[in-house]
Parts: C-alpha cells; sequence; structure tokens
C-alpha cells in the first residue's frame, strides 16, 4: 500500500485519538507526609491534645510549595475522643480550601488513651468510630474509590489509591475488633500480605510507597508492624519484604519514633532490603534512639528534637524526598523558617542519588 497523505492523515488521527496515560504524559508534581501531630494532653479548647499551631504552620508550607495531597503517619492526637478526632480534622480546612487532598492512618494514640485522667489502656471500639467520622470517604469506602482488604471493618482504614503513576498503600496494624480481649483484635501484617502483593502487582502504577505508623525496625520504640522485639516474627518480615522488594518498593515511610530517621534494613534472612523513612515529629515531644538498636538497620542519616515533614517530588523518571525541619514550637502561632535537612531519591531505572547535610551525619549513640 503506497503511504499517500490520506493515509498519514488516517494515522495521525488514530495516535491523537488513543487514551491518553496519565503516569506517562503526568507534569512534576509532589506531595507531603506530616508525622504524628500530639499536643500535651488537654480535654478542652484551644489544643484538645493536638498540635493545632505546628499543623497550621506544616499545612501552609504544604499549600505554598502546591503538593498535590498530604499524607499523615498517624497519631493525629495525644488521646483519642469526637473532640480531638474533629480537632484534628478542622485544621484541615486550609489543605481543603487549597483542593488538597488529606489522607492517613491510625496510630497508638489514636487507638488507646496513654494520657486521659483515667490512664484507661484499653480498646475502646467507638473510637474507630469517631476516627471515620471524623475522616470520612478515604479510599476502601464506597464514595473514596481506591481498594481495602476483604477483611471486616478495615475499609478505609488499610487501603491503597493511585494518583499520577503513583501506586500509595498505607496500612492500618492497630486493634480495630472487640473480640473480648483487653485491647482487641488488629489485623496482622501476614493477613494483609496477599492484598498488598495484589496492589503491587497491578499495572496502574510506575512507582509505589507504603507506610504505616509504626516502623519496620525503630530507633526508640520497639513495637512494630510486626509485634514487639525488632526481630519479631522473622518469617513474616522476610515474606513482606520480599513483597516490596519483588514489586519495586524502594521506600517505606513511618512515624511513631517522633525523630527523623532514614535507613536502609535488610530482612532477617538477608534476601531482601527495603529503605525506612521515620519521618520526624509534628507534635511537642520528642524521643531519642535507645540500645539495643536494630543491628539489621543500616542508618544513612538521623536529626533529633526538630519538628519536620517531607515533600515527595515525582520529577517524571526521578522520585526525589525533601525532609524540612525547624526548632521546636507550637504553643503559639508561627510562622517558623523551615530548612531543608535532607535530599535523596531513586530513578526508576533503580539508581539513588543525594545526601544529606553535614550537620546530620552524627548518629546519637544511646548507652547501653
Amino acid at each position: 500500500m503506497p503511504f499517500t497523505r490520506r493515509l498519514f492523515l488516517q494515522l495521525c488521527t488514530a495516535i491523537l485519538t488513543l487514551p491518553l496515560i496519565p503516569s506517562l504524559f503526568a507534569a512534576e508534581w509532589s506531595f507531603g507526609v506530616i508525622p504524628d501531630t500530639q499536643w500535651a494532653y488537654e480535654k478542652n479548647a484551644p489544643f484538645y491534645g493536638v498540635a493545632i499551631h505546628v499543623i497550621d504552620a506544616i499545612n501552609a508550607e504544604f499549600i505554598r510549595q502546591k503538593v498535590d495531597f498530604v499524607i499523615q503517619v498517624g497519631d493525629h492526637a495525644e488521646a483519642p475522643s469526637t473532640a480531638t478526632f474533629q480537632t484534628r480534622a478542622a485544621h484541615n480546612t486550609s489543605l481543603t480550601e487549597a483542593g488538597i487532598k488529606f489522607y492517613s492512618v491510625r496510630g497508638n494514640h489514636d487507638v488507646t488513651n496513654y494520657s486521659g485522667p483515667d490512664r484507661e489502656r484499653r480498646l475502646q471500639t467507638e473510637w474507630v468510630a469517631q476516627f471515620k467520622a471524623a475522616f470520612p470517604d478515604f479510599p476502601g469506602t464506597p464514595k473514596g474509590g481506591g481498594s481495602s482488604p476483604n477483611l471486616p471493618e478495615i475499609a478505609g482504614l488499610t487501603y491503597s489509591f493511585t494518583h499520577k503513576g503513583g501506586k500509595f498503600v498505607l496500612l492500618d496494624t492497630l486493634p480495630l475488633i472487640d473480640d473480648g480481649s483487653q485491647r482487641g483484635k488488629a489485623y496482622t501484617i501476614a493477613e494483609y500480605l496477599p492484598w498488598i502483593e495484589a496492589e503491587l502487582n497491578k499495572d496502574d502504577h510506575r512507582f509505589a510507597l507504603v507506610f504505616a505508623h509504626k516502623n519496620i525496625q525503630g530507633q526508640n520504640h520497639e513495637d512494630n508492624i510486626f509485634g514487639i522485639g525488632h526481630d519479631a516474627e522473622p518469617d513474616m518480615q522476610n515474606a513482606y519484604m520480599d513483597c516490596l522488594q519483588r514489586n519495586g518498593v524502594r521506600y517505606f515511610i513511618s512515624g511513631h519514633d517522633h525523630l527523623y530517621h532514614r535507613s536502609r534494613i535488610k530482612s532477617p534472612d538477608g534476601r531482601s532490603e527495603i529503605g525506612q523513612i521515620i519521618c520526624g515529629s509534628a507534635a511537642h515531644k520528642f524521643y531519642l534512639p535507645i540500645a539495643p538498636l536494630p543491628v539489621r538497620d543500616l542508618p544513612i542519616a538521623q536529626e533529633l528534637k526538630r519538628i519536620g515533614f517531607l515533600i515527595v517530588r515525582i520529577e517524571d523518571e526521578r522520585i526525589r524526598f525533601e525532609y524540612y525541619s525547624t526548632e521546636p514550637f507550637g504553643a503559639e502561632p508561627k510562622t517558623p523558617e523551615w530548612e531543608l535537612r535532607d535530599s535523596f531519591g531513586y530513578t526508576l531505572d533503580g539508581r539513588e542519588f543525594g545526601a544529606p547535610t553535614k550537620s546530620m551525619q552524627q548518629f546519637f549513640q544511646p548507652t547501653q
């Protein structure tokens, strides 16, 4: 068949009418990650145990930097209640007005009242309902799109969603179901793993990141997404880290420790390795590393006793993580000066890049 002008025009029309794949044509974009936002326990306004002034300042910076959405890695308040969850949600108004979506996952302080007058530590199932009421329509729910595991009560708590070629998986590992025990039932990573594998195997994304409140291995806390202790459930750790590595997940992002720590973590069997970012503190408390530190955690950058957050930038074939921080504040409103303290990332073909500032290269050494 001769290549005629008519055939050329038909080919052009066919190309132009092909369905566009957003992940291949999306301009550079970014999203924010805010860590734990607790404040000293107060039952009354304005705080209700929520770091309202810190949240407002970080949100203002997210808006200034034009992020697409924000993820919080748990611990919205010092203690769960209708007032605390509604207060935390109310301080997302500026994000909503700027067209910035908010996603989140529960932390241990969203489940158990550690600091209330009675210091009650048992699970109260109504807190789950109150959390869902304050943060409705997360992915996995009928109005939220996305996906949740096919497990009772977990819709909108553990979930995944896609955005411009990225897949984001948020894992809730906190007590959820009243099974008659003191603290209630929490779903395990083993119960989530088939769903995680299925989500990461889908061809609806170019890259994926996984989030939870608790760490794979912490610097201050020994409780983690697998249980209690750095080496808890080694077979589960092996399977989970193998799943992430096989499916191209380069980083797991968490909170809980109230410090910034970037590292590489090896699986117990030594066959897998994943990057972990403990993304700092947006709260009134700051923790120090406690010995014995996990031996499979290979530290790269660490910062203590500063308020901070992450911005993740998707730059065509590069995923860049930027950690910003400032001196502690929060009792009064403030417009802080945010300093870029760590900038690093990877390319979609597997190359790592970036380094922390010199002031972040000294690691705290806890005494035994």
